[in-house]
């Protein structure tokens, strides 16, 4: 579950910096483990950059990596995307600002996609000795157990993926996609959803509870390690180099402890095919029969890299790739 904060919570905004305070991960490396990231890093296809143009004939398709969560350098960076998103024939999402309401909708109108509504709560799902230590984490990230007892696992996740210190902004939520979203409507630029959004809670959600009780042991390794995690992937990802913190989490997840070695192994490598993988290839589809000549995607910036990554699978279409300024 370390990918599901890696992927949604790629970020840590700026204006709240003295509330947030920790270690960019990267600086304590020694050099022979940043020679060993910069590597991998190397070999993976479209390793960096946040803003992409894929070309095929007379249409142009820019590809835009995004952080889901306000930051103040955002401001600068959908400035000089502004135009370009003006000019487009359409802004495709990972979820457009319509089907976004709608979801969140379905969820009020849902509670059993996030609760557990019938039969045991976590605290009688789970050992003494491992709620009790999950009790205290749901503590110090400022949540009552009792509420947290009855979250479906991999919802106490993604609850749990914003520290304390960023619940003070408003405008938390305020992310690079948004804001791309905000300047197409204004300019009556039609904005469609690359998924229903009701994909990914689907996917989180597709083992039985039970699984997920037993996967939410590797979780709990793993929480309340402080705001390092984000102070990391918020400042790959403004280096562009957004995959580095992604391996990060894939070393401390790998190292934790939690279940065995190979059970970890298979897991990662279930959520990242799941997650990432599917996702992107299903994707391509929606941006290929895409109307029009000018195409701006926007999507979380840890979709682009890899074999299976949105630019390489666009390459595999013929479409001819250049990293664009972002």
């Amino acid at each position: 579950m370390r990918l599901l904060l890696t992927v949604f919570f790629l970020l840590l905004p700026a204006s709240l910096w003295a509330a947030c305070t920790g270690t960019d991960l990267r600086t304590a490396l020694t050099e022979e483990e940043r020679a060993g990231f910069e590597a991998r890093i190397e070999a993976v296809p479209f390793s960096g950059g946040n803003h992409w143009i894929a070309r095929r004939g007379s249409r142009n398709v820019h590809v835009i990596g995004t952080l889901h969560i306000n930051d103040l350098r955002m401001e600068r960076i959908s400035a000089d995307l502004a135009p370009l998103v003006r000019q487009a024939d359409l802004l495709l999402m990972e979820a457009s600002p319509a089907d976004k309401a709608a979801f969140e909708a379905e969820l009020g109108r849902t509670p059993s996609l996030m609760l557990i509504t019938e039969g045991p709560t976590l605290i009688d799902r789970l050992p003494a000795a491992e709620w009790e230590a999950l009790a205290a984490k749901v503590r110090d990230n400022g949540m009552p157990p009792w509420m947290a007892a009855k979250m479906r696992p991999w919802f106490l996740a993604l609850s749990m993926a914003f520290p304390p210190c960023l619940r003070q902004d408003k405008d938390v939520k305020r992310g690079l996609d948004l804001r791309l979203g905000e300047i197409a409507e204004a300019a009556d630029v039609p904005v469609q959803s690359l998924e229903d959004p009701m994909t990914i809670i689907r996917m989180m959600d597709a083992d039985p509870l039970e699984e997920q009780v037993r996967q939410l042991r590797a979780f709990t390794a793993l929480m309340g390690g402080g705001t390092d995690g984000f102070i990391t992937t918020v400042e790959a990802y403004f280096d562009q180099q957004a995959l580095y913190a992604l391996l990060l989490s894939e070393r401390d997840f790998l190292q934790s402890g939690a279940l065995t070695q190979a059970e970890r192994e298979a897991l990662w490598a279930e959520s990242m095919e799941m997650l990432m993988d599917q996702r992107n290839r299903s994707w391509i589809s929606v941006i290929e029969a895409a109307g029009g000549d000018r195409i701006v995607v926007a999507a979380g910036a840890l979709h682009l890299p890899g074999e299976n990554g949105v630019l390489n699978l666009l390459q595999q279409e013929g479409y001819t790739l250049e990293r664009a300024p972002f």
